[in-house]
């Protein structure tokens, strides 16, 4: 059965390593040392739909991924960038090293704001740690050809450290961005799973917007355009009294 699964694995990572480069939303990990690649609507894809990267449940070099699903969304008003996995188990009897990085490009800006969030549950794990990273790129870069690859700047950060035996944590940044017509987002999850240790449920999303609030100038010229109204209401209620 594992050398089936083995093999699964290999023949997986062959098919996304022969996608081209800069192929928008893509994954990468690094598992102890063995790392892999799959582009939206390559083989290694579950999903046909653009937009929505799945990935079959798998063991790779004893850490066993379940329900491993990214999606990307561009639109003119709001962009998304989400990944998710029900369960990420390490199997061994040692401590495994792991990154997951995901991205994509040719989002639609200009965009003035982003906000992020990130939240999983440890089960069995005191010891381990995870940190997640949100990565911006006015310079459209494409990320995650690697579990390494994140171009842009890191805009929000935050680790987590599991204390007991049922242990959670949660993350919510924001700030402000100034991304022109098409950007890219990274997305990066790098820690260490102690030996039997699951992560439940681990979701992260960074999202970017822009803001509708007037410049001072024009906050002015609506103020007195509203005094004048005012102005001429009173007026005119005078006249017909």
């Amino acid at each position: 059965m594992l050398r089936t699964a083995t093999a699964a694995t290999a023949a997986i990572a062959l098919l996304a390593l022969a996608a081209p480069a800069n192929a928008t939303l893509q994954i990468a990990w690094d598992f102890g040392g063995t790392t892999g690649l799959c582009v939206d609507n390559t083989g290694c894809d579950t999903n046909p739909t653009t937009g929505i990267l799945q990935l079959q449940d798998q063991t790779i070099n004893g850490v066993t991924v379940n329900g491993s699903i990214q999606t990307s969304t561009k639109s003119p008003t709001i962009d998304i960038l989400n990944t998710s996995s029900l369960s990420v188990i390490n199997t061994t009897a040692s401590s495994i090293p792991v990154t997951v990085t995901v991205s994509d490009n040719n989002f639609i800006g200009p965009v003035t704001q982003f906000a992020t969030a990130g939240s999983g549950v440890w089960q069995n794990a005191v010891g381990s740690n995870i940190t997640l990273n949100w990565y911006n790129d006015p310079a459209n870069g494409q990320g995650a050809d690697n579990a390494g690859d994140t171009p842009g700047s890191l805009i929000d950060t935050f680790t987590s450290t599991a204390l007991l035996a049922a242990d959670s944590f949660s993350h919510n940044g924001s700030g402000a961005v100034a991304d022109g017509a098409l950007f890219s987002m990274t997305e990066q999850a790098t820690g260490t799973l102690t030996a039997g240790a699951t992560l439940l449920n681990r979701g992260q999303t960074e999202i970017k917007s822009a803001t509708s609030v007037p410049e001072p100038g024009s906050l002015a010229l609506l103020g007195a355009g509203l005094l004048g109204m005012a102005g001429f209401l009173r007026r005119r209620k005078a006249m017909n009294s």
